[in-house]
């Protein structure tokens, strides 16, 4: 299922009559979407992120270390900051069915690891960053979990190779923004008229040719997604506390 932009978008960017399966266009709609799908693809490997809810991408055991630790009134507060954002909210499960859908947030503890999400675990999760009362709560904008009573011994402890935990999320802007639609258009447009057989582009004089169009529709695509910083995001580290310096990572 196309996210970014529809075959109506494409046909209307080209100035052809609409894509359809019945009576077959060509390229016929199914194709079209197709090369959407094909676009969509290529944007978040270039932009190392996906730009629709539908299109969410997920990550499995990241490896994080709690970046901050601030006191707190009775203990200490931890904060991980993970490589992808926004993320989509989590939510608990009951133990064994460590669902990829809900997330786990497996935190190292003398014992082991313990995930947050585990009804098991008796852990409480905040529904939104406020909730700051709970065992755990995200701002899932900025892609930053918060642990509330997060003992000092366990930063000091030592975890399995330095891994103070690890999370399974998902992670996606929740609506595609106008310049991704713009650069799918175009992508997908430079796949249709690079093939000499669909007779897509207009003939006559002073016109371009074909391999020269989709030569161009490229270079627009990439401009747009370099113009609006989509390549090579970088994201600034949890912000400092208690001494702590700041960063910057980039994906």
């Amino acid at each position: 299922m196309v996210s970014y932009c529809t075959h109506g978008d494409v046909s209307a960017f080209l100035q052809v009559d609409a894509f359809a399966d019945s009576p077959a266009t060509t390229p016929t709609q199914s194709q079209v979407e197709s090369f959407i799908e094909l676009a969509e693809s290529r944007i978040e490997q270039l932009t190392d992120h996906a730009w629709s809810t539908a299109n969410a991408i997920s990550v499995t055991d990241e490896r994080v270390r709690v970046q901050r630790v601030q006191s707190n009134v009775i203990s200490t507060r931890g904060r991980i900051q993970l490589r992808h954002y926004p993320i989509l909210a989590f939510s608990q499960h009951a133990s064994p069915s460590l669902s990829q859908t809900n997330g786990n947030i497996k935190i190292w503890s003398s014992g082991g690891y313990v995930d947050y999400l585990d009804s098991d675990n008796s852990k409480t999760l905040g529904s939104n960053v406020a909730d700051v009362s709970n065992d755990v709560w995200a701002d899932t904008e900025g892609g930053i979990i918060y642990l509330n009573s997060y003992s000092l011994h366990n930063m000091l402890n030592s975890s399995p190779a330095g891994v103070d935990g690890y999370v399974t999320y998902k992670y996606a802007t929740a609506t595609c923004p106008k310049d991704i639609k713009l650069a799918t258009i175009y992508f997908t447009a430079a796949i249709i008229v690079s093939n000499d057989d669909l007779n897509i582009s207009q003939s006559g004089e002073g016109s371009m040719d074909n391999r020269s169009k989709a030569e161009r529709f490229e270079d627009m695509a990439m401009k747009i997604l370099k113009d609006h910083h989509r390549i090579d995001r970088s994201m600034q580290m949890a912000r400092a506390i208690g001494g702590f310096g700041t960063g910057m990572v980039t994906p």
